[in-house]
């Protein structure tokens, strides 16, 4: 089998909600470095909010974090895209409008305003409970009362904004897009913004150009909202048995669920290991 790169969905694909990655996928993912594929994490987490376990395990050689706005690979930073500072604006200020809470998504680390930060646990209240194992889960949101002069975002999440996802888009123009949250957190409006444009897909392209590998040597898993445009633009596309359905339809495989050894299970099907 020809070398295979392996872009790989963090939340709901390698591990579950919880951030527990399965003996057997950790099996899988070594078993399958050994043969000469190369892993990739492919998330919509900002490369701060990467679980360290997973980097420090060795066998991932980059990343594509921030929903493509942030490439890595063998530890250079290949490509990054951060959120103008007139558009920025625009959006921290109709967040003030739909009423959200927020957090930037910052190549530095993850940032709100005192009046988020001191209700984080309102927001993120249940499971996960403790402020530990949020942050564990999340990663820390620092307090930024000045969220307008940050100039290292790729991407913003919200939760329990007042409006719904379509009205948001209209609202927010062409410059951004606008999807519904991995982790739905609340009964309102929960959603990510990117940059138009940057998604997971164009951070892959740039990947595979930097290897030297084409498209059709790539597979892609994932299970969520933002991980159709790279289940659509590799070779193979994988749908985790706890995607949505809407994602299992843009699959060329639908695994097993995360949670019962879906992660080994396709590596099987697919000649990996």
């Amino acid at each position: 089998m020809h070398k295979k790169i392996v872009f790989l969905d963090i939340d709901g694909t390698l591990t579950t909600f919880q951030g527990m990655l399965p003996d057997s996928a950790r099996e899988a993912l070594a078993a399958a470095k050994r043969n000469g594929h190369e892993m990739v994490l492919c998330s919509g987490r900002t490369a701060t909010q990467i679980y360290p376990f997973l980097w420090d395990s060795g066998v991932f050689s980059g990343m594509v974090c921030g929903a493509g706005a942030e490439v890595r690979r063998n530890g250079e930073t290949i490509y990054e895209k951060y959120v103008d500072p007139e558009h920025l604006a625009i959006l921290v200020d109709y967040m003030k409008t739909v009423g959200a809470r927020y957090y930037l998504q910052c190549r530095s680390g993850l940032y709100g305003t005192s009046d988020i930060t001191e209700q984080e646990g309102a927001l993120f209240a249940g499971d996960p409970g403790t402020k530990e194992k949020r942050e564990e889960i999340f990663g820390k949101i620092t307090t930024d009362n000045h969220p307008k002069l940050r100039r290292d975002v790729n991407k913003f999440a919200y939760y329990e904004a007042n409006a719904d996802i379509d009205t948001i888009r209209k609202n927010l123009g062409d410059y951004f897009y606008v999807m519904e949250s991995s982790f739905r957190l609340s009964e309102k409006s929960d959603g990510e913004v990117t940059i138009r444009g940057i998604t997971k897909a164009t951070g892959m392209q740039i990947y595979l150009n930097a290897a030297g590998i084409g498209r059709e040597d790539a597979i892609a898993f994932g299970d969520g909202p933002n991980d159709h445009e790279m289940i659509d633009f590799a070779g193979v596309g994988v749908a985790m048995g706890n995607a949505s359905d809407d994602l299992k339809k843009h699959a060329d495989l639908v695994t097993d669920r995360v949670d019962r050894d879906g992660l080994q299970k396709a590596f099987q099907k697919l000649g990996l290991i």
